[in-house]
Formats: structure tokens, C-alpha cells, sequence
């Protein structure tokens, strides 16, 4: 205890290198145990379930070249349940916004109807009451809801007496009867209610409109499960051959389908973060190299008066130990509120709501630590204990090579690190650019999106009117271009796809089917995107009390790919689901509908009748600022029904913008890592030069006067930089490069190897290290011969 209060009444003395290397070691930390708890809640913790490990999501497959979908028919479930060996419990729910006026004002909720024994599958405990029972779950029950910490905080206050209480849709009471723990969903999701579907539904086997969930049994795995309902499906198509014959089933993992995409963008942040704590630590480790510089003298002394050589090994270690354990303790207190700034920024991150510093980011934050402390400890640890006093004598006098070479290391490390994330931020960045610049075959500009409150089970006659009514006055406001609305937006990963049979056209299917997406359109909308009409008319105008519309638009990419250019306005057309023959009418230009990223693939442009999607995307083009109708909007709609939400009223070119969230922080979150890398590089090498003027002080003075230049001094030190960052560009071009490889998943229009990505890592390093040389150089060159000399 007495030798470690020795040795921190020693820091204590040298208090801007102990702040220095505790506030860069505890920054290192900080960011980088934020990052692994991000990472652990996300991608490495368990579900907050019990036996999370036994929860998958259960899907159909479809019997078009075994593409996967998402959509189980009500029917299947009960099949699946009654037929499989290897489930406790299969449930399904699907996503349905209500309108709640129980209230002053009518409140949109983002709402989910599920499946009998739904929360079963979950089996978490409710925060308070209770969850669904069967007379509520059943068809024509009880009506009840479960809603979510969040509504329950924000709306009543986290009272109980919200257990009790009443929500009302559309007319009709539903007793809040339990309270999910925010944890429960990684979706923004307010109420959950029974779906109570009707016998006819509930035995259509085409009806493919669910989200599976299932909890397998003890000791099952997922190999099991999947073989076992393809098995069971098996058996329905033989029992089925209608409409489950070739259908098969899929299992995953729950965990991994609720992380989705995000797994590799999360492992490459971790690992950029990781290699910027390695810079950290390379600063740390060169501020004690030049300490022991600096301290040759000191440990000369005591090796005179009979320090041994493990003393003085000891005494190194300790002051070492103690600066790893101050940056331990300031990293984890940064953390905690780093990872609660990340969280709230980053909100639409899966399981965001389960990401905190446990006790394993604890343990991460003290391994970081340590490990630190053994990479800039175990260097002057060695220095000192190979030292003898004659060589820590003359070292009190002169330089080392061997010390500056080492410290040359270590800037290379540094300088080629920063060109690695440097590069790598250049790819994401030019993706980024690639992506924004994309032509998506449609205009986004000038249109405004929003949405009115309808549910699916409402009256569908008066929905259609509503709609109609609506698209009139919208139309009838000055400025107003168009409007009309659609199913689903462009980009939004709506991936709808459909089988159907064009007249004339052939398919590898036995049954004659294509597969294309599908979109459920008016001519409004098409034309407020801008969206161009190739060939043929436009969908009609439909009306309230139009019973069906035999018209459809299909795009490019579906005469190009399946009809190999032939004209196909006027042929019949008919979708597996019914047998109903409809026309196309027109072909429009190819749009990017899945994704931004995605290629544009055959579309069907379904021209239904009013009414027939309730709650649609509605856009408006406008002259000019689109949000400048937004008041004249909201007043449309008061006008035509009080009681109906208007929400989500926003410029469709940030809804759109939006699909590019994650390409966007990928591209910043690196290029701030890399800035950085880039500077605690810079400072690597300026501490190093300075140390190296330093220690050569006496003989740039000798060099002066014997008719040196100042010019010449410079260029010395100049040319000494030189060739380290010429090196350390060498090795981290050819990190990069391999770091490329890793990266092609995420990048669009940009090769891994992009030359001007390439070129502007080694640019931007060239300029941080550029201003890392000034100073030592012009410190040097003003060396006076005299001075030098006396000192």
C-alpha cells in the first residue's frame, strides 16, 4: 500500500502526463465499452424471455424457386399446432393501426392483432395485470387489450388504475386487462389486441397474411423444428393439393430476425471502435516512452543506491496499474451515460430498449484496461530492467535509436490504422453518395405523405367514400398537381410479391405462374410521383361504389423479362389468389420498389377499387412547399370525419431518405472514427519528433554551427517523418484493401478497392501529418548553435 501511494504521489507530481494518459485512456474505454454494450444487448445477449433460446419465427415458403415470406394463413397456424411434435405453442399476429377516442382528442396507435395464445409463446410476466385469456382470444369473446410501457407511462401516468380502464375503436370498448415491460417488443408498438378472426377467414388456407412466432420444445433445434412442420406441410399438401401442394415451411432463429440487417453494420462500427482504442493505446504507450526518456536519470540514481532491477520494473508497473485503473473507472462512468446518448439517438436500433452497461461491460471495461496497461507497461518495464547504470547514465545525455525505433513502431501502427479507417470511411461514404444519387424512377420532390385513421374490418362502403370524397377536395386546393395514394411507398422494403398468369406468356412453373411484385395503386398517385407512363393509358378514376376494377399497369422490367419486349397492353391477366381476369392497360417505367439499393425487378400495378386498402400512403404534389397545404389538409379531414387521426403528415423526400438511416450512419459514424484515428496519429507522430528535437537539440546545434542551414535542419526532420508515414501508408493501403473485401456487403456503386476512396485516405493522412511536422521542423530549424552548446 505504502509503494502504491508512492507512486501515485509520483503521478501526482507529473499531473499533465497522468491527466493526459488517464483522459486518453478513459475516452478509449469509454467509446469502446459504449460500443460493446451496444453490441451485447443487441447482438450477443440472450432474448428477455424465459428460455429465449427456444423462441423462432416461423415462416411458409413459397413454391415459387423456394422464395421465403413472412405470411402464414390463419389456418396453417392451427394445422401447425395440431400436427407438429417439436412446438409447445405456434402463434402469429399481423399489423393493424387503431384509432383510439376515448380521449379529447382521437389518438392514431400503433397496434398489433394476435393469434390466440400469443404472449404464451413469450411467457414473459406482464409489468402489471395480466395477459389475454381464452374467452377473450376467441371469436366473438370478451373485448380486451394489452398495452405497452411506453402508452402506459405516457398516457396514464404509470398509474395502475390503467389496468381497468377502457380504449375505444371505433365505437367499441376494450378493457386494458395488462402492461408489457418495454423490453417485450423491439418495434414501436402501443396496444396489442385479440384478433378474433371470423370462421370463414379463419378457414381461407390462401388467406397469407401473419407473422409466426413459436417457442420449440426443451432440447429441440431448429434443424428439428424446420424438418418437422416440412413434414407437417407435407402432409397438407397431400390432404390440401389446391392450395398447399409444393408449399413448404422455414424456421429461424427469433433472436436473428429481429436483429435483421443490423448485424454486420454493428460488427463493423465494433470493429472500427476497436481499432481506434488500439490508437489510444499507442498514444498511451508512446507518452511513457517519452516519460522514461525523460526519467533516465531518476532510474539511473536509483539503480546507483542498490535499486534492483525488479524494483525498478515494480516501480514502473505500479504507476502503470494505477493510470489503467483511473481509465478504467472513467471509462466506465463515460460509458453509462455514452450508451444512454447512443440509445437515444439511435433509437430505431433493434432491441434498443435492452442495451445498457451490465456487469459484462463492466468486466469488458476491466479487461480493456488491463490489457492496456500490459501493451504501454510491459516496454518501459523491459527498458528499465534491462538497464545498467552506465547505460542509464549516458542516456540521461543522449538519445536512443533503439527507443526511437521502437516509438517508430508504434507511430506506423498509428499512422496506418488511421489510413484503414480513413479508406474505409471513403467506401461508406462514397456508397452513401452512390445510393443518394441512384435514379429511383420516381419524384419525390414537392409531395407531401400522410395518413388518415381507418381499420380493416370497418365498413369498407364508407371507407371508399371517405377516400373518394378526400382525393376530390385534396385536388380542388390551389397548387395542388395531384393525389392519390398507394399501399406501400418505393424503397420502404415492402417486398410484395405475387404469382400470376399473363395470357400468352410462358413459365418454368408447372402451373404457368410468374412471380412479381405487386402494389396497390391510383392514377393520383402514380402521376404525383411522377412516375412515367411507357405505354398504354393510366389506371381509370374509380368511385365510391365501384364493386371491382379489372385493371392493372405492370412496369418495364416485366415486359423486358418476361415477355422479351412484346406488347402486352390488352392481354388478360389473372393473380393465383382468384380467378378473376383483369387487363393491362398501361406499362409505367421502372421503379426502385423493394430498395434503394435494389435493382428494379417486374412489378404489377394493381388499379383496386376505393376502399379496398384502408389505410393507404396518401402524397400530394404541390406547386411549391408541400407542408404549406399541411394546415389545409388537416382541415380536409376534420371536415369529412372528426372522429379519424391525421398523422404521419410529412415531405415524402424524408420519408424516402429514411431507407437510407443506415447507410447514412454507417458512412458517419466511420468517417468520425476515422477523423479521429487520423488526429490521435497526427499526435503519435508530433510526440515523437518533439522527443526526437529534444534529444538531438546538442547536435542540431553542432550541425548549425558548422554552416548548416535552417532549411537543411528542416528538411532532416521533414525527411524522418518522410519515410515513417510512407511506411505506415504502405501497410495501411494494404489493410484497407483487405478491410475492402469485408465491406462489399454494404457498399453500393463503389468498388472495394475505389481509387478515390483510396486516394483520399492517404490525402487525409497527408495532411494531418503534414501539420504534425510543422512545429518540431520550425522548432528545430530555430535551434540557436550557442544555446544548444551551453545546453
Amino acid at each position: 500500500m505504502v509503494a502504491f501511494l508512492q507512486s501515485w504521489r509520483s503521478l501526482v507530481r507529473r499531473r499533465a502526463f497522468a491527466l493526459t494518459t488517464i483522459l486518453t485512456l478513459g475516452s478509449g474505454i469509454a467509446v469502446t465499452t459504449t460500443m460493446f454494450s451496444i453490441v451485447n444487448g443487441v447482438l450477443l445477449r440472450p432474448l428477455p424471455f424465459p428460455d429465449g433460446g427456444q423462441l423462432v419465427s416461423v415462416y411458409e415458403a413459397s413454391p415459387v424457386q423456394r422464395e421465403r415470406t413472412s405470411l402464414i394463413a390463419p389456418v396453417r397456424v392451427d394445422d401447425w399446432n395440431r400436427l407438429s411434435r417439436t412446438f409447445d405453442v405456434i402463434s402469429a399476429s399481423y399489423s393493424e393501426n387503431v384509432t383510439d377516442t376515448s380521449g379529447p382528442e382521437p389518438e392514431r396507435l400503433d397496434g398489433r392483432r394476435v393469434m390466440p395464445r400469443y404472449f404464451d409463446v413469450f411467457r414473459m410476466t406482464p409489468l402489471a395485470g395480466r395477459t389475454f385469456v381464452e374467452d377473450e382470444e376467441r371469436f366473438g369473446g370478451a373485448t380486451a387489450a394489452v398495452i405497452s410501457e411506453s402508452l402506459w407511462t405516457r398516457r396514464f401516468g404509470r398509474s395502475p388504475s390503467a389496468i381497468g380502464s377502457r380504449l375505444v375503436v371505433r365505437g367499441t370498448g376494450y378493457t386494458i386487462v395488462g402492461v408489457t415491460p418495454r423490453a417485450f417488443t423491439p418495434a414501436a408498438i402501443d396496444v396489442w389486441i385479440p384478433a378474433q378472426i371470423g370462421p370463414g377467414l379463419r378457414q381461407n388456407r390462401d388467406a397469407r397474411f401473419l407473422g409466426g412466432v413459436g417457442r420449440m420444445k426443451p432440447g429441440v433445434r431448429i434443424e428439428d423444428a424446420r424438418r418437422d412442420l416440412e413434414r407437417v406441410q407435407a402432409l397438407l399438401g397431400e390432404q390440401y393439393p389446391r392450395t398447399d401442394k409444393g408449399w413448404s415451411a422455414d424456421v429461424r432463429d427469433l433472436k436473428d430476425a429481429r436483429v435483421g440487417s443490423y448485424r454486420r453494420p454493428l460488427l463493423l462500427v465494433f470493429a472500427a471502435v476497436a481499432v481506434l482504442f488500439a490508437i489510444a493505446v499507442a498514444n498511451v504507450a508512446g507518452l511513457v516512452l517519452v516519460q522514461l526518456h525523460r526519467r533516465t536519470t531518476e532510474f539511473a540514481i536509483r539503480a546507483a543506491i542498490g535499486a534492483s532491477r525488479g524494483q525498478i520494473v515494480a516501480a514502473v508497473m505500479r504507476e502503470v496499474a494505477l493510470i489503467a485503473a483511473a481509465g478504467a473507472i472513467v471509462g466506465a462512468g463515460l460509458s453509462v451515460w455514452l450508451t444512454g446518448l447512443a440509445m437515444t439517438a439511435f433509437s430505431s436500433i433493434p432491441r434498443a430498449a435492452e442495451v445498457g452497461v451490465d456487469w459484462r461491460a463492466l468486466v469488458f471495461a476491466v479487461a480493456s484496461s488491463t490489457v492496456a496497461a500490459l501493451i504501454f507497461g510491459l516496454v518501459p518495464a523491459a527498458v528499465a530492467a534491462r538497464a545498467q547504470i552506465a547505460t542509464l547514465l549516458s542516456l540521461a545525455g543522449r538519445g536512443s535509436s533503439g527507443r526511437h525505433r521502437l516509438q517508430g513502431l508504434v507511430v506506423v501502427a498509428q499512422l496506418a490504422l488511421g489510413v484503414v479507417l480513413a479508406g474505409c470511411a471513403g467506401l461508406l461514404v462514397r456508397s452513401y453518395g452512390a445510393l443518394a444519387r441512384v435514379d429511383a424512377g420516381f419524384d419525390p420532390s414537392h409531395v407531401v405523405t400522410f395518413h388518415v385513421g381507418a381499420a380493416w374490418d370497418e365498413n369498407r362502403d364508407r371507407i371508399a367514400a371517405l377516400q373518394e370524397r378526400l382525393l376530390d377536395e385534396l385536388q380542388r386546393l390551389p397548387g395542388v398537381n395531384a393525389a392519390g395514394f398507394a399501399n406501400f411507398f418505393p424503397e420502404s422494403g415492402a417486398t410484395l410479391r405475387s404469382q400470376i398468369h399473363v395470357d400468352g406468356l410462358s413459365s418454368s412453373d408447372p402451373d404457368g405462374f410468374l412471380t412479381a411484385g405487386e402494389r396497390t395503386v391510383t392514377p393520383g398517385y402514380l402521376k404525383a410521383l411522377a412516375i412515367p407512363l411507357v405505354a398504354g393509358t393510366w389506371c381509370p378514376d374509380l368511385h365510391a361504389g365501384s364493386t371491382s376494377s379489372n385493371d392493372v399497369m405492370v412496369n418495364r422490367s416485366f415486359v423486358d423479362r418476361f415477355a422479351e419486349g412484346q406488347n402486352l397492353v390488352g392481354r388478360g391477366m389473372r393473380f393465383n389468389f382468384d380467378k378473376t381476369t383483369r387487363t393491362i392497360v398501361g406499362v409505367l417505367g421502372d421503379v426502385r420498389e423493394d430498395a434503394a439499393a435494389d435493382a428494379a425487378v417486374p412489378y404489377v400495378y394493381a388499379c383496386l377499387p376505393l376502399g379496398s386498402w384502408p389505410d393507404p400512403e396518401y402524397v400530394v404534389r404541390a406547386d411549391g412547399d408541400p407542408l404549406a397545404l399541411a394546415g389545409s389538409i388537416r382541415q380536409i379531414v376534420k371536415s369529412l370525419d372528426s372522429s379519424r387521426p391525421i398523422f404521419g403528415l410529412r415531405r415524402l423526400g424524408d420519408v424516402i431518405d429514411e431507407s437510407l438511416d443506415q447507410p447514412r450512419m454507417n458512412a458517419r459514424v466511420i468517417s468520425s472514427f476515422a477523423a479521429a484515428a487520423l488526429m490521435l496519429a497526427a499526435l503519435g507522430l508530433y510526440g515523437l519528433l518533439m522527443l526526437v528535437v529534444g534529444e538531438r537539440r546538442r547536435e542540431i546545434g553542432v550541425r548549425m554551427a558548422l554552416g548548416a542551414t535552417p532549411r537543411d535542419v528542416m528538411e532532416t526532420i521533414v525527411t524522418g517523418a518522410g519515410r515513417l508515414v510512407a511506411v505506415g501508408v504502405a501497410v495501411g493501403l494494404g489493410l484497407t484493401l483487405a478491410a475492402g473485401h469485408l465491406l462489399r456487403a454494404l457498399l453500393f456503386g463503389v468498388a472495394p478497392y475505389d481509387p478515390g476512396a483510396l486516394a483520399g485516405s492517404v490525402a487525409a493522412l497527408a495532411l494531418v501529418a503534414l501539420a504534425a511536422v510543422v512545429m518540431p521542423a520550425r522548432h528545430a530549424a530555430r535551434i540557436s548553435a550557442m544555446d544548444a552548446m551551453r545546453g
